[in-house]
């Protein structure tokens, strides 16, 4: 039944005269080869993502857009890795738009509506309403003032990020300047969102201000974007209440506490630095503070720090890249994760490639060190080789 829901959708721009129709997307092909540590032979997959993204322009203010991703695997990780479908699918709290096409032996197939939204604009405010994209943040790794779909940098081959089943309104006091509301409802109140962002200009800086709740804890925050003679500055602060105020979950191990029984207030800050040279050369410098994070056993509360609105588990964190145009199409980066309290760290070469005319080759490998307990010791080293066409 949500299959034909999902064509019929995708028809309709065909169907109705008079509605302006763009589409856009991809395929991609994704090689990866992984060790990891809980499991002890070599895990070598394939797969085969493709993407189409609609807009359909009703009247020059309003439009309706639809995208939609196919994934199909086929490899070892299907059958080795414990709940393989969950940690590949995002959970909404109100519409399941998935479907399981293929599941068997080392195959699995799924199709689901990431985005799904109708949008408003007027000449001073905008309004959207359904699965969308709410990105907000300066920094480029940590985005701790994103309340709704913050990034993660590991996870590089889905660069649209999840949507939030939400609404949301945008009122523009001027063309710099903005104050916005967003709110995700959610059966229990201990997963609802809502909050208030004042965007504004000053001097070389553009100012956040954020206010909300977030999976029943109040908090406050405040970002800032600009430059420090060339050199890109950002950074990000953060307040809330504390963890134990928040949905519960338990400890990792027995023997371990739980990072919900921390009655402290919350706080978490970034700073972030970049500066490309002139033969382009670029590097690029964060550091993150989390009150909350753990200086021992960090490997062991990944999951529960998630859960805890926290974007990592440890208490300090270093982030370093490196970049290279070696030619007009082919780029080099390596960006390195590091742990300054357990000592581990992740290092992630790269390379990317334009080959053709809307066709690129990207080739990246994640450098694992550290021991089994520890914050990146116990996600196994792994390689990934991509080619992804564009239309």
């Amino acid at each position: 039944m949500r299959l034909k829901i999902l064509f019929f959708l995708m028809i309709i721009p065909f169907l109705v005269k008079g509605i302006d129709f763009e589409t856009s997307g991809y395929v991609k092909y994704l090689f990866s080869g992984a060790k990891l540590p809980f499991i002890q032979k070599r895990l070598n997959d394939h797969l085969l993502h493709a993407r189409l993204n609609t807009r359909w322009y009703v009247t020059s203010d309003l439009s309706f857009s639809l995208e939609t991703r196919w994934r199909t695997y086929y490899g070892q990780s299907v059958e080795d890795i414990p709940d393989f479908k969950e940690r590949i699918t995002h959970d909404y709290e109100f519409s399941d738009l998935g479907w399981e096409l293929i599941k068997k032996n080392r195959l699995f197939s799924f199709a689901e509506i990431d985005r799904l939204y109708l949008d408003y604009q007027a000449p001073k405010w905008q309004i959207t309403l359904g699965r969308q994209r709410i990105a907000w943040g300066t920094s480029l790794v940590w985005n701790i003032i994103d309340l709704f779909n913050p990034m993660s940098i590991l996870d590089f081959d889905y660069e649209e990020r999840p949507g939030s089943d939400a609404v949301r309104f945008q009122y523009f006091t001027g063309s710099l300047s903005r104050i916005e509301f967003a709110y995700q409802p959610a059966p229990s109140n201990n997963k609802q969102i809502f909050a208030l962002l004042w965007a504004t200009h000053y001097g070389e800086y553009d100012l956040f201000f954020l206010a909300g709740m977030k999976h029943h804890r109040k908090t406050a925050g405040f970002a800032w974007t600009g430059y420090i003679k060339d050199a890109g500055f950002r950074g990000e602060f953060r307040v809330s209440d504390p963890l134990s105020e928040g949905p519960q979950t338990p400890a990792p191990l027995p023997e371990l506490p739980s990072l919900t029984n921390d009655k402290r207030i919350s706080v978490q800050g970034v700073l972030s630095f970049d500066y490309s040279f002139p033969n382009s050369f670029y590097v690029h410098s964060e550091l993150l503070y989390n009150r909350n994070g753990r200086t021992r056993n960090a490997g062991f509360y990944q999951l529960q720090a998630a859960k805890a609105d926290m974007l990592t588990p440890a208490k300090w964190s270093l982030f370093q890249e490196f970049a290279y145009d070696f030619h007009p199409l082919v780029r080099g980066d390596v960006f390195v994760f590091y742990n300054p309290d357990d000592r581990s760290g992740l290092i992630a070469p790269s390379v990317s490639w334009s080959v053709f005319t809307n066709v690129d080759l990207y080739l990246i490998g994640f450098v694992i060190r550290g021991k089994s307990s520890s914050e990146f010791g116990a996600m196994g080293n792994a390689g990934f080789l991509r080619l992804k066409y564009s239309f």
